[in-house]
Formats: C-alpha cells, sequence, structure tokens
C-alpha cells in the first residue's frame, strides 16, 4: 500500500537517506536541511510530498514556496527540487507530480530538468524556456572611470525600493553576493551565487533588477566585479539580456532544460532563479 503525504520540516531526518546517493555534486547534510525549513517567510505549512510504503519513505518531491510583487501583482511560485524515489518504487514517481498539480494559482518551475523528468513535464503541459548563458570576460581597462559598483552591504540595503529590499533580506546567509550597479540611467541591483564550470570559478547572476543599466554598466565594469569576486567570468542568462550585445562574452549552452507551468505569468524572462534550489542547494 503506497500513500503520498505532505513533508514538513520534522521529516528531515526520515528523507535525509534517500539524499546521499542524489545528484553529480556532494551537498552536505545542514545544506539539504534549507529546503526543509524556508529561509525566508512562507504561509505555506509543508515543503513537499513523500511517498510512503507503510509508513517508510521511499520517495521525496520538494517544494520551494515564495510571493514575488510584478507589476503590482502578488504571485506564488513553487519550485520543485530533488525529485528522488527508490529504485523499487519507481513505477510510484508520478503519484507525487500529480499532487503537484492540484496546487491551485501557483507558478510551478523546475530549473534542472533531466531528460526523463523534461519528457514527464512535457506531456503535463508544462513550458519549456531557454535557460542558455552568457559568459561575460573581464577587458583589462586602462582608461576610464572604475567605479560605480557597491558592494557594501549596508549601503546597499539602504538604496533599494520595497521589493528589492525584500530579495535582500531574503536571500541573506545563503552565499549569495550582493551588489548594486550606479550609473546616470539609474541604478541596478544585482544578486550572484560564485560556482565552477569545468574547474573555473565564475558568478552566476541570479537576478537584476534593470537590464539596461545592468549592459550599461558591464562594458566597464566586469573586470573590477570579476576581481573582487576572483572570478573568471559572470554567467547570465539570455532570457534577462534579451540579446544585448557585451564587448567580450561567450555563449554557455545549459546542460538541462528548465520548465513552468502559470496561468498568470506569459513573459518567460519575469522568471529568475532567486528562491529555487538554484540558490539554496547550490553554490
Amino acid at each position: 500500500m503506497f500513500t503520498i503525504s505532505k513533508a514538513v520540516s520534522e521529516d528531515f531526518d526520515r528523507v535525509y537517506p534517500l539524499f546521499q546517493d542524489f545528484g553529480d555534486a556532494p551537498i552536505s547534510k545542514e545544506t539539504w536541511r534549507k529546503i526543509f525549513v524556508t529561509p525566508w517567510q512562507t504561509t505555506e505549512n509543508f515543503c513537499g510530498y513523500l511517498l510512503l510504503q507503510d509508513d517508510a519513505v521511499k520517495g521525496y518531491l520538494g517544494l520551494i514556496f515564495s510571493r514575488r510583487l510584478m507589476n503590482d501583482r502578488v504571485e506564488k511560485f513553487c519550485n520543485m527540487t530533488s525529485w528522488i524515489v527508490t529504485e523499487e518504487c519507481r513505477s510510484q514517481s508520478l503519484s507525487m507530480l500529480l499532487e503537484v498539480l492540484k496546487l491551485k494559482d501557483y507558478t510551478l518551475t523546475n530549473f534542472t530538468a533531466s531528460p526523463t523528468v523534461a519528457t514527464i513535464l512535457s506531456k503535463l503541459g508544462f513550458t519549456e524556456f531557454p535557460v542558455d548563458q552568457r559568459i561575460l570576460l573581464p577587458l583589462p581597462r586602462f582608461s576610464g572611470p572604475t567605479h560605480g559598483c557597491d558592494f557594501n552591504l549596508p549601503i546597499i540595503r539602504s538604496k533599494l525600493n520595497d521589493n528589492d529590499l525584500q530579495i535582500f533580506d531574503d536571500h541573506q546567509g545563503l552565499n549569495c553576493e550582493h551588489l548594486l550597479m550606479r550609473s546616470n540611467l539609474g541604478d541596478c541591483y544585482v544578486v550572484l551565487k560564485n560556482t565552477v564550470r569545468r574547474r573555473l570559478p565564475f558568478a552566476k547572476v541570479h537576478y537584476l533588477g534593470n537590464a539596461d543599466v545592468f549592459h550599461y554598466c558591464m562594458q566597464r565594469l566586469t573586470a573590477a566585479i570579476c576581481l573582487r569576486l576572483r572570478v573568471f567570468g559572470l554567467m547570465v542568462d539570455e532570457r534577462y539580456i534579451q540579446g544585448r550585445q557585451f564587448k567580450a562574452a561567450a555563449k554557455y549552452p545549459h546542460q538541462r532544460k528548465a520548465y513552468f507551468k502559470s496561468s498568470s505569468i506569459t513573459d518567460q524572462s519575469r522568471i529568475d532563479t532567486l528562491y529555487s534550489e538554484l540558490v539554496i542547494l547550490h553554490n
């Protein structure tokens, strides 16, 4: 007899054995725990679904809930993560996903779909969206200003609007880098996180508040930012920059597909990777 149950924070120790052989890169136990105790405030009282067989945990599908203000409307998001089922119970995997589809008025996202998961999501009405990235490479500057970027957290916090301030506060303690670009076009708040690709250090952009300011500033600040963060380059999703050209950049195709399902959001560029497994679980 199999049953589906909501997962709560107290279930972590029961689920943790499933995580130990999951994924390509090792993730610490305390990092896994973060998807059971969401770092930001939510109104949902659960963090996923459990597949149970006689009260033994045989599967888990994690859910990371958040609320975002977009176009003067509060949107509810649910990011799917860590869909794991023991080998002998794989035939029951879909039952957890069907429970997720019963959630009403949520934008559902999956940013790391394997080929098998991608096939399933496509058949269930999810829309694939491009997650190819541009790598912005540092060019040395021999003249001109290098200022215009703050890394000082108190200064950044004091200059943010209400929406960005909420993002700033919610993403403390998650090893994120925060910076504020300043220009005569306005400001751009950026959230990044260090990552490694092909054994080289990069910083991945998870959020940028103003694409025009970002483009204008990065033409002259890429080298200074990379030096400050000690990375080889900056990675930014193509959908964030929407075809803008940079002096030194290379395309980097994403290794997995991303999907979303929403009744209220059609503009894919509005879907960023904040409040997701990519921020909580991955460096």
